[in-house]
């Protein structure tokens, strides 16, 4: 081996270390430092970047980057704007390590504000604007602020420059009073489109009936706009919007707006020039009967209501003289109807003329008829229609009166036709009346009768029952029995049920329950009106008990084996099976339930008597049946036979007859278990196991019944006192209270029938369980000596129980802990220490339950030896004291008044502090003595109390400081009152209350979430002005009162057809209109439903009147339009039809010129729509209408008649026509053999098929088997 120097190893090492130290030195060498840390602030910080940053550090070699973290993170952009705050310098390579920082301070800082701007295109802002605007407020005291165009801020821009249209940023430098700048900061200006000016017309002209609103102005635009009252000197509207529903007032100026999102437009003028129209009144009516109409002249305008204008004409049916008078004669106007006059007033500006009516009703005169011959109407009382027509006792009588039951008109009101059926005997009168009110005609009456005849009495029916055995002992019977007696006489007739006429006395013997029941009829007759009565017999079903049978013999053996018993077995057969058996020869026996038991039973005769229901009131004999049961023969009773197994020799053999007593003789013995030991009646007992032995002796009677006795032979074992087992150890800490042990668990094989020995006198021994609990430690012996079987015995035997322990463990009596503490913080010395909360039992404590303060906790250990838990515990008293609570802060702080001397400073706690603490004056205000607080004469403001309470070591002291306000007392102002309408301005009720503090609550709390009252939304009521602090509650309270302007709805047009229904021109205003309104002109109805078939069409008004302090009246206009469409023209009124063509209600079509949509009815009232598929029905009229392209069916129609021709079915001459195939038959063959044929008009038509299809020729061959049809042909008609 080679020694090698280490000293080439030593010089390379030191060449590393030498080399690593110079690479470092290096590299910290080219770091760039900072030369002031903390500069002076920057004057002109406007375009700072990070580039001008690199003045304040010196470039090493290695270049300089910029850092807003001291280590980590991206360098910052050299082109980068500079903000204030700290940055850290590292090289262009970043691996300096730490970073030399450098706090950058500006002297003018950056305004921190949004300085965006947003203008309307409409509003010509320049750069002046946007600094008045935006940048003004941040302008530093004294200095000025420059607006550049560009990032690098050298195009400035000019104040004068139009701001351009679009989004556009701007690069802002503020500059103080000594001319320093800012950071760059940027604005951005956006250049909103405004809409463009409406163009409305003005002046505007309106009606004042119209009562136009804001909603009625031309706006001039079809874009939302919004109208005002007033403008600024700016020409700017002033708020608020008016409400579309604001009435107009002649010659005011409104303004209208555009409205846009962002922007609007300029306010527009518009003047409003508002006409009275002239009134014509309001509509009258007059009512005349046609035979009392006046005669003489009377004005038209004294008929009408208001204060018409005397500037109108009259138009009407009639002509009028007097102009405006109106002056005319309606004697002529003799036929009913309905006669109206306008009276028109003529147009005023813009107002159109307008006119009311005077409606002349002409009544007819109707008559209520003249009695009928054939009145009055008579009939029996059995005989009274439910729907009796009274107009068959009246004759010539007009429709549509009134019938009442009396001969008065005021008389209950009844309908025709009326039900009699419930009229009782006498005579009954009926009146119909014509000319009722508001028919100004004379009342005319006709009174007509009905007669109601009594009926003869028949009787009543007392209907009969009997039972099918007793039909002979009733028969013959008398019908007239079957009757209550109540007939008038028994001179009538009796009839059966095939009518035919029998005696009342009958023979019913032969009657049976199939026939039943049977009716017979009892008919009477007064002369005039007739009665009959039927009544009925019945036959009802005897019950049927049976016929008894032989007796039923048993052995008293199988009396078991026979149960249960079917009793039924000993009857016939043909009783009912719904019946009760009974014990005994009658049913006064105990009930008893078939099958019945009888397995126990002995010997003797038994008696069961079987009894069944009667069926209705029919009833039948109980019948009784016999169990006859024979004794059993006597076997003996046995006696044991009990022998130890060890004894068996001595006993044997054993006689068996010496086992019974009182046996019959004669039986013989039988080796139940098989065992080979039976011999006769003798058994050798020492073939004998251990066990149990049967031998049975038998015996049969001269009755065949049978009987047995065993006798039972037992081999008991000799007794065991088993084997000890090795002795049984416990642990006095793990015996528990009473624990006991089994001492034979310590023996193997033992009999437990012996008794327990306690050799050491322990006296914890009871039978074979010893009490563990009360041993001490050591070891105990018990003997066992078990029980003799028969005279068999065996060995005493011993065994040992051994009791161990553990010494305690040691410690500290006592042991101190502070708040909290846990079991794991007890202290003991000893093995394997458990700690437990009982000085003896429980269960062993977790570490980490928590100690409770002055609780006594006990400690065991274990015995290495042993293994035993120490029965002894060691105590150890825990003391845990509590760290002082000097209270939270109370949820409600205090606050009290300057006037208040005793504030409890415990009420500015939440009440969990510790007693016995000290309140600190912190804030030096020398008015706190103990707890309380003088605050009287102290400045309104807050003070600061400390409450400081001494802790008990090792816990440390605690205290709270709290802040007490104190106030001055507060003026809420006075009360006051508002009367407003709902459609005024807002009102702010705090100008109201005078000079109140302000900070109060308003209550209810209005729309506005302020004192701002706004009617449209505010309800009226008293609201309450309220401020609080601790000096109390002061309040001023405002009653409001706010009336509800008019509403009058908003206008509408609907358009209706002639044929319509009438409607309330009220439902048809949009909005929510008030009731109670006038409509102007008025209609038919008085009130507002149209008429279509009476009313005019055109404009209706709806006024509805304002109530102070609300001054604008509401109206609103319903313009109604009303179409009809002509009747369709008749082209043929009588159209006729071929029945065989099946024509429907789709073929009156032809009959008719029509330019729209046809429909048919079954009636001149237009109430039947009929379907196109309807079958035509011959001699029926058919009325049409049309509807047009304006959706109205016609309120006329046109009526045609339809004949429905058919022609009869052709008559064969030989119904039995046979035609040989070789003469080649045809169909003229056919048509010769027709009696109706006539060549001359060729009119009968063949076919192959029942219906449709196409004819066949007279030359058409016939084929066999083939049905041929023919119909007649009527040439007049053209029908088949």
């Amino acid at each position: 081996m080679k020694t090698k120097s280490l000293f080439k190893h030593v010089l390379k090492y030191t060449a590393y270390s030498f080399v690593f130290f110079w690479t470092a030195f290096s590299v910290n060498a080219q770091c760039p430092t900072i030369t002031d840390p903390t500069p002076p602030p920057i004057c002109d910080a406007s375009g700072f970047t990070f580039n001008n940053l690199n003045a304040f550090a010196t470039d090493n070699g290695n270049g300089i980057a910029w850092y807003s973290a001291p280590t980590g993170g991206s360098a910052l952009s050299s082109l980068q704007l500079v903000s204030e705050g700290v940055y850290y310098v590292d090289d262009l390579s970043g691996s300096c390590g730490a970073r030399a920082s450098v706090t950058i301070d500006f002297q003018v800082n950056k305004s921190g504000q949004n300085l965006d701007g947003v203008y309307c295109s409409n509003e010509n802002a320049t750069i002046q604007t946007y600094i008045d605007d935006v940048l003004l407020p941040n302008i530093p005291s004294g200095g000025s602020v420059e607006v550049y165009n560009d990032f690098d801020l050298t195009d400035l821009a000019s104040t004068l420059d139009f701001l351009p249209t679009g989004a556009n940023n701007y690069f802002i430098v503020f500059v103080d009073n000594l001319g320093c700048k800012s950071q760059t900061e940027i604005g951005t200006t956006a250049i909103f489109s405004a809409p463009a000016d409406p163009t409305p017309t003005t002046p505007q002209l309106f009606c004042s009936d119209a009562n136009p609103t804001i909603t009625d102005l031309d706006a001039g635009t079809l874009a939302s706009v919004s109208w005002y009252q007033n403008i600024d000197g700016g020409g700017n509207p002033i708020p608020p919007a008016l409400s579309l529903s604001t009435a107009l007032v002649n010659g005011n100026t409104y303004y209208v707006q555009v409205d846009d999102v962002f922007c609007d437009s300029h306010a527009i003028p518009v003047t409003v020039t508002i006409d009275d129209p002239n009134e014509p009144g309001l509509s009258g009516s007059l009512e005349y009967c046609q035979d009392n109409v006046l005669t003489s002249d009377f004005d038209l305008f004294n008929e009408l209501g208001g204060t018409p204008d005397t500037t109108g004409i009259w138009t009407g049916p009639l002509t009028t003289t007097n102009g405006f008078q109106g002056t005319v004669n309606i004697s002529t106007l003799t036929t009913p109807g309905v006669f109206t006059f306008v009276y028109t007033v003529p147009s005023n500006g813009v107002c159109s003329e307008s006119s009311a009516n005077v409606v002349i009703t002409i009544y007819e005169t109707f008559s209520s008829g003249i009695v009928s011959a054939i009145n009055p109407a008579s009939y029996c009382e059995s005989g009274l229609p439910s729907a009796f027509d009274l107009f068959s006792l009246i004759d010539n009588e007009d429709l549509n009166g009134q019938w009442t039951e009396g001969t008065l008109s005021s008389d209950p009101i009844i309908t025709s036709p009326i039900d009699l059926s419930t009229l009782t005997p006498g005579t009954y009168n009926f009146t119909y009346t014509q000319n009722l009110l508001p028919n100004p005609c004379p009342e005319e009456s006709t009174t007509v009768q009905v007669i109601v005849l009594a009926d003869p009495n028949a009787g009543l029916a007392v209907n009969q029952t009997f039972c099918e055995n007793d039909l002979v002992a009733n028969s013959p019977f008398d019908l007239f029995n079957a009757l209550n007696g109540s007939q008038d006489n028994n001179g009538g007739t009796w009839t059966d049920s095939s009518n035919t006429t029998i005696s009342n006395i009958i023979d019913i013997t032969a009657f049976n329950i199939a026939g039943s029941p049977y009716q017979f009829t009892y008919t009477i007759s007064n002369g005039t009106c007739e009665d009959s009565e039927t009544i009925s017999i019945t036959i009802e079903p005897a019950p049927e008990s049976g016929n008894a049978l032989a007796p039923f013999e048993v052995c008293e053996e199988d009396t078991a084996t026979s149960s249960p018993f079917n009793l039924f077995t000993l009857l016939d057969g043909t009783q009912d099976t719904n019946g009760t058996w009974y014990e005994g020869i009658d049913t006064s026996g105990v009930v008893v339930t078939n099958p019945v038991d009888i397995s126990s039973l002995t010997d003797g005769t038994y008696n069961y008597t079987y009894s069944v229901p009667p069926i209705g009131t029919c009833t039948d004999v109980d019948v009784t049946v016999q169990i006859m049961v024979h004794p059993q023969p006597n076997t003996g009773t046995p006696t044991l036979a009990i022998f130890c197994e060890n004894d068996l020799a001595a006993n044997s053999p054993l006689d068996l007859f010496g086992q019974l007593i009182g046996n019959d003789l004669g039986g013989t013995w039988a080796d139940d278990n098989t065992s080979g030991a039976l011999t006769g009646s003798n058994v050798d007992l020492t073939v004998l196991t251990v066990g149990t032995y049967g031998f049975t002796y038998s015996l049969t009677n001269t009755f065949g019944c049978t009987n047995s006795t065993t006798v039972t032979v037992t081999v008991e074992p000799a007794p065991e006192s088993g084997i000890a087992n090795a002795p049984a150890t416990f642990c006095i800490s793990e015996i528990t209270t009473a624990q006991t042990y089994n001492l034979f668990d310590l023996l193997e094989g033992e009999d437990q029938t012996g008794i327990w020995s306690d050799d050491d006198a322990t006296g914890a021994l009871s039978g074979n369980l010893l009490t563990l609990d009360g041993l001490s430690t050591g070891s105990y012996n018990f003997t066992y000596d078990v029980n003799a079987i028969g005279t068999c015995d065996d060995v005493l035997v011993s065994v040992m129980v051994i009791i161990n322990d553990a010494l305690a463990p040691t410690g500290l009596a006592s042991q101190e802990f502070c708040d909290t503490a846990t079991v794991a913080n007890l202290v003991a010395t000893g093995n394997n220490i458990q700690w437990y909360d009982d000085a003896i039992g429980g269960s062993p404590l977790a570490n980490t339950v928590g100690l409770v303060d002055g609780e006594t906790y006990y400690a065991t250990q274990i015995d290495i030896i042993n293994g035993c838990e120490s029965s002894v515990r060691f105590e150890v008293i825990a003391t845990i004291y509590q760290s002082p609570n000097s209270g939270n802060f109370s949820a409600t702080p205090i606050s009290a008044c300057n006037d208040n001397n005793a504030i409890d400073l415990f009420n500015g706690l939440d009440g969990t502090q510790d007693a016995g603490g000290i309140w600190q004056d912190t804030d030096g205000t020398g008015a706190l003595t103990g707890n309380i607080f003088d605050a009287s004469g102290m400045t309104p403001g807050t003070y600061q109390f400390t409450y400081y309470v001494t802790a008990n070591a090792p816990c440390i002291d605690s205290s709270t400081t709290i802040t007490v306000t104190i106030d001055a007392p507060l003026n809420a102002g006075s009360d006051a009152v508002l009367d407003v309408c709902s459609d005024e301005v807002t009102t702010d009720l705090f100008t109201l209350i005078g000079s109140a503090d302000a900070g109060g609550i308003w209550s209810p709390a209005l729309a506005s979430g302020t004192g701002v009252f706004d009617p449209l939304v505010d309800p009226s009521g008293t609201y309450t002005y309220t401020l609080t602090n601790a000096c109390g509650t002061d309040s001023s309270d405002v009653v409001v009162t706010v009336t509800q302007a008019p509403n009058a709805g908003s206008d509408n047009a609907i358009s209706m057809c002639v044929i319509d229904a009438t409607i309330d021109l009220f439902t048809q205003l949009l909005g929510t209109p008030d009731s109670g309104g006038i409509w102007s002109p008025a209609l038919t109805s008085g009130t507002g439903v149209f008429d279509p078939a009476m009313d005019a069409p055109g404009i209706y008004t709806y006024f509805v009147a304002s109530v102070l302090p609300c001054r604008a009246d509401a109206i609103s206009q319903i313009t109604v339009t009303v179409n009809d469409s002509s009747a369709p023209s008749v082209l043929e009124p009588n159209p006729t039809f071929c029945l065989a063509d099946n024509p429907t209600v789709a073929d009156l079509d032809a009959s008719l010129s029509a330019t729209g949509t046809i429909t048919w009815y079954s009636d001149a009232a237009l109430t039947t729509a009929l379907n196109a598929t309807d079958v035509l029905i011959n001699g029926a009229d058919y009325f049409a209408t049309q509807t047009n392209s304006s959706g109205c069916e016609s309120s006329q129609n046109v009526q045609v008649t339809v004949s429905v021709n058919d022609s009869p079915t052709p008559t064969l001459i030989d119904s039995n026509q046979e035609l040989c195939i070789n003469d080649n038959p045809t169909i003229m063959d056919l048509m010769l053999n027709i009696s109706e044929y006539d060549s001359n008009t060729n009119n009968i038509i063949w076919y192959d098929t029942s219906t449709g299809g196409s004819s066949l020729s007279s030359s058409s061959l016939l084929n066999n088997g083939v049905t041929y049809y023919a119909s007649l042909f009527n040439p007049t008609t053209g029908c088949e």
